[in-house]
């Protein structure tokens, strides 16, 4: 298992070389641009933490962060946190040499032949949908192509038979748990964007099924804003109360006091989800 370690594609792993998409990309300051460019050049042996980059440049750690932070936005890393039995061990970088939440571009040579054009892009449409073995309400089914592409292109279905799992669970989250599907479709968009859930929530099918507690994921994620600070806090062992305080660049973070002492807002990121950090900041 990889902990820790910078992850690129293949074929730069033998060369110091950056992709120029980085280079052409606006709206991204020149100091995450240069942080990119370092990481880029390490192989995948090199350990990679925040602290091992913090001893590196004369940036601070909340700096480092706020880099990063503007490189996940961007869509040129992924800081994938590793966990083992449900406890944080380590965290990867992903790095992409073109934006991610951009669709990606293939390598392969196009067919030409503009006939073929549109069959990627209607896959999901009605017309594609086997629904000769059942029949579903036309809210699911308008809303299914809707959800589909929150998803990366990998995790979408394929064959008619995953196609209609996903119906079905569209189905039952309208039908049997009362959800508004429109209401479903903006927390999954939220979710998708959450630097935890967007590597942790790749399909529909997630939704009703069961985290450890036997609760299932759609009354998890639909009320997750009833989550209080004091529940927050029983997630960190010894945990006192939370503090807010503000970087050198003026943003407001917290921290948490504990029986063991203090705990940085760097910790705190890694045992807390984005939208936990959230609820904490605007109590």
């Amino acid at each position: 298992m990889k902990i820790n370690k910078i992850i690129k594609p293949k074929r730069f792993t033998r060369f110091v070389i950056v992709p120029s998409a980085i280079f052409r990309h606006k709206n991204i300051t020149t100091s995450a641009t240069g942080l990119y460019c370092w990481l880029f050049s390490h192989d995948d042996k090199q350990e990679i933490t925040v602290s091992f980059i913090e001893k590196h440049f004369k940036d601070g750690r909340v700096s480092i962060n706020t880099k990063l932070k503007e490189l996940i936005t961007a869509g040129f890393l992924i800081r994938d946190r590793v966990r083992e039995k449900g406890k944080f061990i380590g965290t990867n970088y992903i790095l992409h040499d073109v934006p991610q939440h951009k669709k990606p571009q293939t390598e392969k040579p196009r067919v030409v032949n503009p006939q073929q054009s549109n069959i990627n892009n209607n896959i999901y449409n009605k017309s594609n949908i086997n629904t000769k073995a059942k029949k579903y309400n036309k809210r699911v089914e308008n809303a299914f192509k809707y959800f589909v592409e929150l998803f990366p292109e990998k995790n979408r279905p394929r064959t008619n038979a995953q196609k209609n799992k996903w119906l079905d669970c569209l189905d039952k989250i309208h039908r049997i748990d009362k959800y508004d599907l429109g209401q479903v479709y903006l927390k999954c968009k939220e979710l998708r964007n959450d630097s935890f859930w967007q590597n942790n929530f790749l399909s529909i099918l997630k939704l009703r099924n069961v985290d450890k507690n036997g609760t299932k994921y759609i009354d998890r994620f639909m009320y997750k804003k009833q989550i209080t600070v004091n529940d927050i806090k029983k997630k960190i062992p010894g945990a006192i109360k939370f503090y807010k305080y503000f970087d050198p660049l003026g943003q407001e973070i917290i921290g948490a006091k504990t029986i063991n002492g203090d705990i940085n807002f760097e910790i705190l990121q890694t045992m807390l989800t984005d939208e936990e950090i959230n609820i904490i900041l605007n109590d």
